[in-house]
């Protein structure tokens, strides 16, 4: 399994600690040193693996043609198809004009499709995941923490992230549809990632995450089996962190790719 570190935007050498990149279409566009950041990893490395989010979860969703016109510009690896949350029909709808106007642009043979599924309930949701998982552009599959948490257990605010998405992959599991790469996105106690270890799931693929960060500026390291959650506001990327937080955080980091890498 691989990791994302998100850290403030002070500290965007801080991502290197991480397995992958993940960059937020809505501070590409509005921090030019964050732009040039990630346009700098493209230009020294062609295969540096960047995923390209759309900025829904933060409710910074970009328009299609905006994210078009960046993944022309950035070429990631994967981009992520604009969707609503909550809103499987929606979303579905959006999923289908962004694959045209990919397809139209020729950006298909250079950039993945990474889909988000939204619905109201637990069964609207898995009709868009199963719309999304017979795509012939999809290459991975995304479950949101906002979205699923609402699904299953009618959660809201940060709660019950990993308990809904364990019930949710053994939901997939069950009617035997993990069949694409599956990625998780945001994360909420760490110990979420236990039950596809010790289960031996299979497509988990990766996950992203402030929190490896958010936890050190509070003190919280993951070895110790601390599993306290504090939640993500939009202040954290103005945060400068200190020397010990850095420190924490990238043990944090550590902390994770190594207990889960056999995943």
């Amino acid at each position: 399994m691989k990791f994302y570190a998100i850290p403030p935007n002070k500290h965007l050498n801080m991502m290197d600690n991480g397995d992958r990149y993940f960059a937020l279409c809505h501070h590409y566009l509005n921090d030019s040193t964050y732009r040039q950041h990630f346009l700098d990893l493209r230009k020294k490395n062609p295969n540096t693996f960047i995923t390209l989010d759309n900025g829904a979860a933060e409710e910074s969703l970009v328009t299609e043609d905006v994210l078009i016109e960046v993944v022309k510009e950035l070429k990631p690896t994967e981009v992520i198809a604009p969707d609503v949350l909550f809103d499987g029909q929606q979303t579905m709808s959006n999923f289908r004009s962004f694959v045209s106007k990919m397809k139209e642009s020729s950006l298909l043979g250079t950039t993945w499709i990474f889909a988000c599924p939204q619905g109201q309930t637990k069964e609207t949701w898995i009709e868009c995941y199963y719309n999304m998982l017979v795509s012939p552009f999809v290459k991975c599959i995304g479950l949101s923490k906002i979205a699923v948490p609402k699904c299953w257990n009618d959660a809201t605010g940060d709660m019950m992230i990993g308990i809904s998405r364990n019930q949710c992959v053994e939901e997939l599991r069950k009617r035997t549809l993990l069949l694409k790469p599956v990625h998780l996105l945001g994360m909420g106690e760490h110990t979420e990632f236990d039950y596809y270890l010790n289960n031996k799931i299979p497509n988990i693929r990766s996950s992203d995450s402030c929190y490896t960060v958010l936890a050190a500026m509070h003190g919280i390291d993951f070895s110790k089996g601390d599993v306290t959650r504090i939640p993500t506001t939009n202040s954290y990327f103005d945060v400068e962190l200190n020397e010990d937080q850095q420190k924490l955080a990238k043990k944090n980091i550590e902390y994770l790719k190594n207990k889960y890498k056999e995943i």
